[in-house]
């Protein structure tokens, strides 16, 4: 049975499947932000920006027994942060906990910083995971021409919490 409040159907807790979660928070969070705070494409390509080579290498989960997880996730991608902003754009390639192949592309939102540390979200579209859509909380930190990425989840129901890390090097 689904309740309205306003026009809005809501799913009660246990019909609530994890894409649907997943585009909601999407929905939320892209709503939440004003329209001149999302990148275009011809902002991708000509606003001063400075490119990334990305190695996927390790993750950590919190709840090893709930399955056998892969846990050495080598990959390599591409990243464009967009200089002056929050924004950086990411695609790339990874074996990912499962042990299953994944390609994504998405971006990661830092509008927090601490010296050498960013702070915020990273959203992508992912192959290779139960639900297609992902947004984790994430942090980065550069110095010079390299830093790392790292994303974090915690435990969930039916899902085990896991930190995973990035090294970036720049490409000049």
């Amino acid at each position: 049975m689904f309740k309205t409040i306003r026009g809005l159907a809501l799913m009660p807790p246990a019909a609530a499947s994890p894409l649907a979660v997943s585009l909601l928070a999407v929905s939320l969070l892209t709503a939440s932000l004003s329209a001149h705070a999302l990148p275009t494409l011809d902002d991708l390509q000509s606003a001063a920006h400075r490119d990334w080579l990305t190695l996927s290498g390790v993750s950590h989960h919190f709840q090893p027994d709930r399955r056998d997880w892969r846990e050495v996730n080598p990959g390599f991608g591409v990243e464009r942060e967009l200089t002056g902003t929050p924004w950086v754009a990411s695609a790339g390639y990874f074996r990912n906990s499962y042990d299953r192949n994944t390609f994504y592309v998405g971006g990661r939102w830092m509008p927090l910083e601490a010296g050498p540390f960013r702070f915020g979200a990273f959203g992508l579209l992912a192959s290779g995971y139960p639900s297609p859509i992902l947004v984790l909380p994430a942090a980065s930190v550069s110095i010079g021409r390299v830093g790392a990425n790292l994303v974090a989840l915690p435990n969930l129901p039916g899902y085990s919490g896991y930190l995973g890390l990035q090294i970036r090097i720049a490409i000049e």
